[in-house]
């Protein structure tokens, strides 16, 4: 008698999960086009000491890439 619940519990727990698993969304990956060539910048002079140079780079926007341009930040 209690392995008959016990594999009757086991079994309503297996279709429960495979009910809710049967719920679940795939979604298509979608991939991006690989980045243009890094820009060349001239490197301005730095404004005063402690900062160092972030050089730019390409940021992926909804229609494509957008040049960052590089900048002095400050050291920490």
């Amino acid at each position: 008698m209690k392995t008959l619940k016990v594999t009757s519990t086991a079994l309503c727990c297996g279709f429960m999960l495979l009910g809710s698993l049967s719920s679940c969304v795939v979604r298509p990956v979608a991939s991006r086009p690989a980045p243009p060539p890094q820009r060349v910048e001239v490197i301005p002079a730095p404004p005063r000491g402690r900062y160092v140079w972030s050089p730019g780079y390409h940021r992926y926007r909804r229609n494509g890439y957008v040049w960052v341009p590089g900048r002095y930040v400050r050291v920490r």
